[in-house]
């Protein structure tokens, strides 16, 4: 059987890619010996996508859409049946996947919204509604955020001609 001799000292290299040849193994991808135009396209190509993301208005954490207003005022006293639903949020929605709808007090569901007047304002929903009988009324809403979230909510008017 053959031993296998060593002739001189054993060095173990101190890098992966320690030899001659260590750029074309690595590829010069990594390390401070990287290509300067690689290092440059990297870094051209890092703020290119962070660019892009800030013209986008992506930030990390984009807000939901919030109530800000509404018409009739939750809690309001009306002495006579609303013409229409308004209703303001923080930022735009998407009005198409978006709904409106009137309960009463017993929970029955008046007659849906007959139509938005407004479709201009992409932060508002505008809804025209039936002439409403007195009583509490319940407005509940959802809205399709921008961001790609959906929300909802609610809030009472009383109606005492």
């Amino acid at each position: 059987m053959a031993r296998l001799q060593h002739s001189g000292e054993v060095r173990l290299p101190g890098r992966l890619h320690d030899a001659e040849d260590a750029e074309g193994q690595a590829g010069g991808l990594r390390g401070p010996d990287a290509p300067r135009s690689r290092r440059l396209a990297l870094t051209s190509l890092r703020s290119l996508v962070a660019a892009a993301l800030v013209l986008a208005g992506w930030t990390p954490a984009a807000a939901h859409s919030l109530l800000l207003a509404s018409s009739p005022a939750a809690n309001a006293v009306l002495t006579a049946s609303p013409p229409y639903v308004a209703l303001r949020f923080n930022n735009r929605i998407e009005k198409r996947l978006s709904r409106v709808r009137l309960v009463d007090e017993r929970g029955t569901v008046a007659a849906a919204p007959t139509g938005r007047a407004d479709d201009e304002v992409a932060e508002s929903l505008l809804a025209v509604v039936p002439p409403l009988a007195p009583g509490v009324w319940r407005v509940e809403w959802q809205v399709f955020s921008t961001d790609g979230h959906v929300v909802t909510g609610s809030y009472q008017f009383r109606l005492a001609p």
